[in-house]
């Protein structure tokens, strides 16, 4: 079988042979050599934590996770004064569309936010990784290092919002693909709700 190209392993919005240069993480970067994560503290970034163990009872979307999680997101954005304009929990992966005002606010708030979701739903204790089911902490939650890539305020920016919030109602249950592929239009959506007209 032929082997996909990296920029091919994404249908991420906005995800071309020329974005792939402010991308850094996820699936398409094994194999290669490390280099320093694009950053650009005037754009926003969008970032897809992944983690293939998170399913059943470990998947992010269960009532005792997704509230911890999202509280969690609360407190580290006030804590490394991080903008969140979009935030999707689809139960095995989070996006969200953020921008950090700094490269050590980037990286202070990743480390505690990858941490804490996977203490959260292996119930593993700082300092104590304990395995906990089929996962065992001390291998890692996540699939891969974070993805990011750069996204520049205007048409990018609300392509990838709409896509973020788009998984955000597919995660709960809306199938906004779905309708759409109907004929309906959107009209407006956020984190708030959809209105979909035909």
């Amino acid at each position: 079988m032929k082997k996909r190209s990296p920029h091919q392993q994404f249908s991420l919005p906005g995800f071309n042979r020329t974005s792939a240069r402010k991308a850094h993480g996820g699936d398409h970067a094994s194999g290669k050599r490390k280099v320093q994560r694009p950053f650009d503290p005037k754009q926003a970034l969008h970032v897809v934590l992944r983690s293939s163990k998170a399913q059943g009872q470990l998947s992010m979307l269960r009532p005792q996770h997704c509230n911890h999680i999202q509280a969690l997101l609360h407190r580290l954005k006030k804590r490394w004064g991080v903008s969140v304009y979009r935030y999707a929990n689809v139960g095995n992966h989070l996006h969200l569309l953020i921008r950090c005002r700094s490269r050590r606010a980037w990286q202070g708030f990743i480390r505690e936010l990858s941490g804490g979701i996977a203490m959260i739903v292996t119930g593993a204790k700082k300092g104590n990784a304990l395995s906990r089911g089929p996962v065992n902490t001390t291998r890692g939650f996540w699939d891969h290092l974070v993805f990011t890539r750069i996204v520049s305020f205007g048409r990018d920016f609300y392509g990838v919002a709409r896509y973020v919030s788009t998984n955000l109602w597919e995660g709960i249950g809306v199938p906004v693909r779905k309708l759409l592929a109907q004929g309906l239009r959107i009209l407006e959506m956020s984190d708030e709700g959809a209105v979909l007209v035909s």
